[in-house]
């Protein structure tokens, strides 16, 4: 009895002192930042759950300067100036425990991706085998595959909108169809059939945006994970649970090694072909289980955040029609028609294309949370205030792609000027700061397929048509659950052939 009475005293201090080492841990303590931050990552949590933290991250920016604390052991940093030093090459800062919750499951078990992987020594040796199979020399013989899925689009638009006095559609929506069967097309010489259905096919895109929900939420607490999505009870009971894109990778997997064995011998060049002769390759040291995580990876990443670009890019030009006006100049006088699918040689060095693009991303980058690392040993002064070994940090592309310091005083406005008027050196800090594909060593392998997407389908799109916002005086509304999506791009559409094609 008299031990229980001396637990039930002392544990309420104990806890009531390691609140205080908590909030008062050192160094840290010298950052501002909301109160209860300081003591739980259930700031973090709900935060998440409002599905806007980057308002919120800008706004505790605002308030509180460089350096904002906004957990017990989280520094979000908002000064441009220390993208460099958090993702660049010089000192190796590791990717935190967030990232190995977005690992999709395949048959009940987690499937490891170049993205997920927080070793840098793993890391490498999961890129190493397919690295090649993403440089933009390599990219450019899928092109036809995206010219394909383009074709379909084009299709399916003129069936049901273009000219169709009335007749609103959502291009956003579309857009998100066409990522997706672009890159189900480069992965798998397979579309997964949103463009021919003209809807979600077997949930794919629910499902996915379930997950980002669960991760953008949960991966503020990560240790609740394995409590929940990966919980061993949970796998049990749900019967090895697969997510609906891993499913649909696994499935062309599957047929891809049963044409093999029928001695199919049609050589692909797509990204599943690629994949299968590394794991060949790298027998033994590979599991061929890998390729999955390889395949899921393109189609969970690649579609959403092209989407999301192609969206916000497609809205600035409606709501800026010099713009659109100078960038159909551009296009015309590179000799580009409306009746063909431009190639990518064609467009990726035109300048103000270029503006327009890296502009549109720059006030709506894909990822709206913090791109998490762990300070390594020996600490680092970021913004002038030392932060000790194991303390999370990261930069949310969001508050640093509105920093005045390098983007200008005119930051927070759409100005594709601002890329081209800059000095070389006022360019390369711009470059620096830009993290719509992440930064350094870690930055984002499937950039180059939504370069080659973006380059293509922009200009196709504004020289083939015209676009009329159904409610011009409403925003996009958006959602942020780790990529922030947007909805409400309802457009008539009209097409621009003969004289209505003049600029």
């Amino acid at each position: 009895m008299a031990l229980i009475l001396i637990l039930l005293t002392v544990a309420p201090l104990l806890g009531l002192l390691q609140l205080l080492y908590t909030r008062y841990k050192p160094y840290l303590r010298r950052i501002p930042g909301p109160f209860v931050a300081s003591f739980t990552n259930a700031y973090r949590l709900k935060a998440n759950l409002g599905w806007r933290p980057d308002i919120v991250h800008q706004d505790l920016h605002n308030k509180y300067g460089d350096l904002v604390r906004i957990g017990p052991n989280c520094v979000s940093v908002g000064a441009a100036s220390e993208v460099k030093t958090i993702y660049g090459i010089t000192r190796l800062f590791q990717k935190s425990k967030f990232y190995p919750v977005t690992r999709p499951m395949a048959n009940g078990k987690e499937v490891l991706g170049v993205f997920d992987v927080t070793s840098e020594e793993l890391h490498k040796n999961l890129k190493r085998p397919i690295g090649h199979a993403y440089a933009m020399s390599t990219l450019l013989d899928y092109e036809p595959y995206v010219d394909s899925t383009v074709k379909v689009f084009q299709q399916r638009l003129e069936e049901l909108y273009v000219d169709k006095t009335g007749k609103e559609c959502d291009l956003g929506e579309w857009l998100h169809w066409t990522a997706f069967d672009v890159v189900g097309e480069m992965t798998f010489s397979r579309r997964l059939g949103f463009l021919e259905q003209g809807r979600d096919v077997d949930g794919v895109i629910e499902g996915t945006q379930s997950q980002l929900d669960y991760l953008a939420v949960i991966g503020q607490m990560p240790f609740l994970d394995h409590f929940l999505m990966k919980n061993p009870l949970r796998i049990w009971w749900k019967g090895n649970p697969t997510s609906p894109v891993t499913s649909f990778a696994l499935n062309c997997m599957q047929q891809r090694l049963q044409e093999k064995e029928k001695g199919d011998n049609s050589q692909r060049k797509d990204f599943l072909s690629k994949f299968l002769d590394a794991a060949d390759k790298y027998e033994g040291k590979i599991p061929r289980e890998q390729v999955i995580g390889w395949a899921a990876a393109n189609v969970f990443a690649g579609s959403d955040t092209t989407a999301i670009s192609l969206r916000a890019i497609m809205h600035n030009l409606m709501k800026f029609p010099a713009a659109l006006h100078a960038l159909r100049t551009e296009l015309s006088a590179a000799g580009l028609s409306p009746s063909t699918i431009p190639k990518y040689s064609q467009t990726n060095s035109l300048p103000y294309l270029s503006a327009i693009i890296k502009e549109s991303l720059r006030l709506h980058p894909a990822v709206g949370i913090l791109l998490e690392r762990i300070v390594p040993a020996g600490g680092v002064t970021l913004c002038g205030e030392f932060l000790p070994e194991g303390t999370i940090v990261g930069c949310n592309p969001w508050v640093i792609h509105h920093d005045k310091r390098v983007y200008g005083a005119d930051a927070e406005f759409f100005r594709p000027e601002r890329w081209i008027e800059a000095s070389e050196e006022q360019k390369a800090d711009m470059e620096r700061s830009y993290l719509v594909f992440g930064s350094g060593k870690r930055t984002c392998i499937g950039k180059n397929i939504s370069l080659l997407e973006i380059y293509k389908i922009v200009p196709w799109l504004v020289m083939r048509y015209d676009f009329e916002l159904v409610r011009p005086d409403e925003g996009l509304k958006l959602h942020n659950s780790w990529f922030v999506g947007q909805t409400g791009l309802d457009v008539y559409i009209t097409s621009r052939n003969g004289a209505d094609c003049a600029v």
